[in-house]
């Protein structure tokens, strides 16, 4: 897709952040109706350990904060799918879109954000 190619590395979080919460608004809607929500929460899970590798915890203060909620969703999005528990994942999709509006926004400030790996353009 051109457009991701073409995109800035804070435009690809925000894309990332977006199939994010598509991810688990999809894995809501296959437990909501006795489905199995696996390879959505599969899918979600890779692209936190995606973010999570490229997050360069040296390079900004608050980036060890960002990889805990990282690891933190991650986990929950495990347990949620061992435990088919809706609940932590509408705590898992407000929190991934609190962090997409965030990027967003700073998107929409400086335009950029830095580089990000080419592995995590495949994810999107």
């Amino acid at each position: 897709d051109h457009a991701i190619t073409t995109a800035s590395p804070a435009r690809i979080i925000v894309l990332l952040f977006e199939r994010l919460a598509l991810d688990i608004d999809r894995a809501l809607h296959a437990l909501e109706t006795e489905q199995s929500a696996n390879d959505h929460l599969v899918h979600a899970q890779e692209i936190l350990i995606a973010l999570l590798d490229a997050l360069d915890t040296n390079a900004w203060e608050h980036a060890p904060k960002l990889a805990n909620i990282y690891i933190t969703v991650h986990h929950d999005l495990v347990t949620a799918n061992v435990e088919k528990n809706q609940t932590l994942l509408h705590q898992s999709l407000t929190t991934i879109t609190t962090l997409k509006n965030a990027w967003t926004h700073a998107e929409t400030q400086a335009g950029d954000v830095g580089r990000f790996s080419g592995s995590v353009l495949a994810l999107a």
